[in-house]
């Protein structure tokens, strides 16, 4: 397993909950990346499945990056972050990347909500503030980059609500470069931490 703190961390808010990305995750996910809006979307290559597993193994061991698949949190807000379980409440996932040779505590935020019918329900929101509570406090993260697509709306819309201000855009790439320094957006620090101190820290295999 990775050396990343996350390998066996789920965290559980109150729409949904962050669980590591495992094996038993791949068929669902490998699911997903067979519509060709997401894989536009994500910039991402269609993958056969076996090659899809090799992805998952390379990303569990990658020091360079942080994924989280995200699940639908059950009524009871545990019943859904391990195993079988959560693989049939998978709706998405979200992801750090730390590619930044200049600045160590800058990371890069990716989500993608993958099942339609978990969309424009406050899931996305959630998951990134849940996502950018734990790179703040256990990955030394001070500020968060998003490159989103100009076609992508909705996403737009969602990273300039969580704070994020627009640093430059490309048309050859047609996307536009997003970033948030929580620690000096109080606004924005305060959303932050009232999503972090309210949810839950667990871990995903028991022992």
């Amino acid at each position: 397993l990775s050396m990343r703190a996350n390998a066996n961390l789920t965290l559980v808010g109150t729409k949904c909950a962050l669980v590591p990305y495992r094996k038993e995750h791949v068929p669902t996910y490998h699911e997903w990346m067979q519509d060709a809006s997401l894989l536009e979307a994500t910039a991402s290559e269609p993958l056969s499945l076996d090659e899809e597993y090799e992805m998952q193994a390379s990303w569990a061991s990658d020091e360079k990056k942080c994924t989280f698949i995200i699940v639908c949190a059950g009524k009871d807000r545990t019943a859904s972050v391990r195993g079988p379980a959560s693989v049939s409440a998978m709706v998405g996932d979200v992801n750090l990347y730390f590619n930044d040779h200049d600045d160590a505590h800058a990371a890069e935020i990716e989500i993608m909500i993958a099942d339609v019918s978990a969309r424009r329900k406050g899931i996305a929101r959630e998951a990134l503030r849940l996502m950018m509570g734990y790179a703040v406090e256990s990955l030394a993260v001070t500020t968060f980059v998003a490159k989103i697509g100009h076609d992508n709306v909705q996403s737009n819309n969602l990273f300039r609500q969580l704070g994020f201000l627009e640093r430059s855009s490309s048309e050859v790439f047609r996307e536009t470069t997003f970033a948030c320094a929580p620690g000096e957006d109080a606004e924005v620090s305060k959303a932050i931490e009232e999503v972090w101190n309210a949810a839950r820290r667990g871990t995903y295999d028991e022992t």
